[in-house]
């Protein structure tokens, strides 16, 4: 058949007669041709399965003569069967004959499709909705907003209203790891809680901000008991705005800010406050009846693309707590319901050696596992499993970062829901392989190791190593039941493309990636090497 399609058949001679290779103008050897020229191979392997007194077409021979099979306009019939795969041309229910038909039909099809989603989406964004900007107005306008955000910053520095305090003449510090060696400057007691806690009293919930998350600390502050000490980076312009915003969330927002919550400054020595930074903002002069007014500002930080030294943050939070048990945490994270005295309670008992599990390990540390939710924040676990159960709420970055906050046994935890307003211990584990990329979230005593100061939050990674140490010097884990810690409403889930924020996290990435192996050499030094212990 190979030989039949690539070259001419005058071998070949028909039964009819005058139908052969030296005549042809002959109505079969015109056919034949036709099919030679339109048709693939397997179409001729079946037609050359045919006698050839068999072969004609439905055309008339006026059409065969003047205008060859062209695909579009002449339908073979082969035998007297219409509508079969083997026939030449693109009739009813035929399929094409020819592979490079195939490509065109595709080729048709995608065009038609970019036509449309344009038509669909690109031409009534253009008409309508998106008028084309100046290029010249484009750049003008990247280039004055951080002006004006710097100036108004300026502003607010310029016309806030500031008094003294009792402590005017502290002094600041370095930071609780690196000290003196630290680039950044720690203010304590910046402004101090009205009311005091023993040490044995209650528990620390120990966090950090940003100017910009200042305003969840009021939520935190009516869900939590005990004492807030809040870490807050103010780098030049930054220390107006989160002045502004403290002075107005202690005067306007609940009582508990006012009792409660102790706020610490710190900067970058190279970006020192830019008002006295010895001066707190008059909080007779807030006006609640209007809304905060500093809230459109970008942060200086943000501005000057300045990485947020997280751990200086949390580690300043969690030495200027005033009781013996601290709740390292962040700020949009908000404890379930009576968790501080329910703790004490628990810790009285393992005291009392009721609760042998705990007490029957050192040392320990205590998870409180963390939730993700929809929309509401529950109080107590029943609340909690409701909204499990109903998908509307997941252990916190499952769609993020699956093996970051997933605990051992989070199934049976999920299906016990325990004694009604009892924390008890629920399971007793070691951060070793397969959880060594485990970040948990635990109440601790100020002697636990601290976060290392070199590691950057954009950078991430950031706990990972301070984890690692604690694996080292095999601390346990007690994970707390009926305990937990819910983020601010909205499951957060991983973005499909590489998005600009990936992008511009890179090279901090980088850098703490290097950070993050000079320190693992470090205690591999102090400590030696270990199987249990995994790198992350």
């Amino acid at each position: 058949m190979r030989h039949l399609y690539r070259e001419p058949v005058t071998h070949l001679h028909w039964t009819n007669g005058n139908a052969n290779s030296e005549n042809p103008a002959s109505y079969e050897w015109l056919i034949f041709r036709t099919l030679q020229k339109c048709c693939s191979r397997p179409v001729l392997a079946q037609l050359s399965a045919r006698p050839w007194p068999r072969r004609r077409c439905a055309a008339c021979d006026e059409r065969l003569r003047g205008r060859p099979c062209t695909l579009l306009n002449l339908k073979v019939v082969v035998g007297g069967e219409q509508d079969k795969w083997w026939a030449c041309g693109r009739g009813s229910g035929m399929a094409w004959t020819r592979s490079w038909r195939r490509w065109q039909r595709w080729a048709c099809l995608g065009a038609a499709v970019v036509v449309s989603a344009w038509l669909l989406l690109a031409a009534p964004c253009a008409l309508l909705a998106c008028p084309p900007r100046d290029p010249a107005e484009a750049a003008a306008a990247a280039t004055h907003q951080p002006h004006r955000d710097r100036d108004a910053a300026l502003l607010v520095c310029s016309t806030l209203s500031f008094t003294t305090t009792d402590h005017q003449q502290r002094q600041t510090q370095g930071s609780p790891q690196l000290d003196k060696d630290s680039p950044y400057n720690v203010l304590y007691e910046w402004l101090p809680a009205s009311r005091s806690f023993g040490a044995n009293e209650s528990v620390s919930y120990t966090t950090h901000t940003t100017p910009e998350m200042i305003s969840h600390v009021g939520e935190l502050a009516t869900r939590w008991s005990g004492p807030l000490s809040v870490a807050v980076f103010v780098p030049y312009t930054d220390f107006c705005l989160a002045a502004a915003r403290v002075a107005y969330l202690r005067a306007c927002g609940p009582v508990e800010v006012r009792e409660q919550v102790s706020w610490h400054f710190f900067w970058p020595r190279d970006s020192p406050p830019a008002a006295d930074w010895h001066l707190i903002v008059d909080e007779k002069t807030c006006d609640c009846n209007a809304e905060e007014t500093t809230a459109s500002i970008r942060t200086f930080r943000t501005l000057e693309v300045l990485p947020y030294p997280v751990n200086v943050a949390r580690n300043i939070a969690r030495t200027a707590a005033s009781t013996w048990y601290v709740l390292p945490s962040d700020v949009e994270l908000y404890p379930s319901e009576g968790l501080a005295q329910q703790f004490l309670t628990m810790i009285s008992r393992i005291t009392e050696g009721l609760e042998v599990r705990a007490a029957s390990v050192s040392p320990r540390v205590y998870v409180v596992p963390v939730f993700e939710v929809a929309s509401t924040v529950p109080a107590t676990k029943e609340e909690l499993l409701q909204q499990y159960h109903r998908h509307d709420a997941v252990y916190f970055h499952r769609h993020v970062c699956a093996h970051c906050q997933r605990f051992p046994a989070i199934a049976e935890w999920i299906t016990q829901p325990g004694t009604p307003g009892t924390i008890k211990t629920f399971s007793v584990v070691k951060r070793e392989f397969p959880y060594h990329r485990w970040e948990p979230i635990y109440i601790c005593t100020k002697q636990e190791p601290l976060y290392d100061e070199r590691l950057s939050w954009e950078g991430l990674q950031d706990k990972m190593t301070q984890m690692h140490e604690l694996c080292l010097q095999e601390y346990n884990l007690v994970i707390l039941d009926r305990a937990f810690l819910v983020h601010a409403p909205g499951i957060k889930r991983r973005s499909k493309s590489k998005t600009k924020d990936e992008t511009w996290r890179e090279p901090f990435v980088i850098k703490n990636s290097k950070i993050y192996d000079q320190i693992m050499e470090e205690m591999q030094k102090k400590y030696g090497h270990s199987e249990k212990c995994r790198r992350h």
